[in-house]
């Protein structure tokens, strides 16, 4: 999920090796005994969900006091120490991750500068799917790299609010759609357990957000379409059906039509057309 000020293909990135990486992925208990962790110009970034405890973080000028259902960030550079409270120590499920991808999408997602989220038991699930990809193989990195984009997204949203004058049910659908890039979507069933009607929930999402469900949803599957055609080594049909198009034939046609360019042209480097 790639915002729209990102440029078409990434030009503070080298194409090179795929520029994000999932380093690990695993849960953390301290305890009372548990040191006080310093480091000074630290060389990746890591992630951290307390699902329990609390305790104290210092990094860079800046100092805050996670407590449970919170995330706090160490950012790659970063000069920093944490420490668990000894009577409650922390007990955290988090991620660790580099890459040229991995900065810029902080930069751009305005959270290079964010190192605490308070109260924010919703972004849990963003953790718990990178330790269900921590065991895989082959794309790994590019699926992390997806589930990465979807927990910036929405951090972006708890932060700076942008969501603070839409309805209950039209945020709902959203964070539906923005979970459904890889999987199926059917709106029906959505609607059914909200009790809302299918064209109610159309007409309202389309007010707030300019898009139909559906078109929404595509929009976001040719984003994501574009990162592994110009970062992956993904072929053209493994992407199609990654993204849960039909078949491969489709998903050219429905490319091109989108941007302007065929899929394979894309991916050897070739622009989108200006419009």
């Amino acid at each position: 999920m790639i915002k729209e000020c990102q440029a078409e293909h990434f030009p503070e990135i080298k194409k090179t090796e795929f520029p994000f990486r999932l380093l690990t992925a695993t849960y953390g208990i301290a305890d009372a005994r548990t040191p006080v962790i310093r480091r000074n110009d630290y060389e990746s970034c890591t992630v951290e969900y307390v699902y329990d405890g609390r305790g104290y973080l210092e990094t860079n000028d800046s100092s805050c006091a996670p407590l449970k259902d919170s995330v706090y960030i160490l950012h790659k550079h970063s000069t920093h120490k944490y420490w668990p409270e000894r009577s409650a120590p922390w007990k955290k499920i988090f991620f660790v991750a580099d890459g040229e991808l991995m900065e810029y999408l902080f930069r751009i997602y305005r959270l290079d500068k964010v190192y605490h989220i308070p109260d924010c038991p919703q972004l849990k699930k963003y953790f718990e799917e990178m330790m269900r990809l921590r065991h895989g193989k082959g794309t790994i990195h590019s699926q992390a790299a997806i589930v990465f984009h979807r927990f910036l997204e929405e951090a972006d949203t708890l932060i700076h609010g942008q969501a603070e004058n839409i309805p209950k049910d039209v945020l709902e659908l959203r964070i539906y759609l923005d979970n459904s890039i890889e999987e199926k979507a059917n709106l029906e069933d959505f609607c059914g357990k909200i009790h809302r009607s299918s064209a109610y929930m159309i007409r309202q999402f389309k007010s707030f957000f300019g898009f139909t469900p559906y078109d929404y949803l595509m929009k976001k599957r040719i984003e994501t379409a574009k990162l592994l055609l110009h970062h992956s080594s993904l072929s053209i049909k493994e992407i199609a059906a990654h993204l849960k198009f039909s078949d491969q034939f489709y998903f050219s046609n429905y490319f091109k039509r989108k941007t302007g360019i065929s899929p394979q042209k894309y991916k050897k480097g070739e622009r989108i057309p200006a419009l």
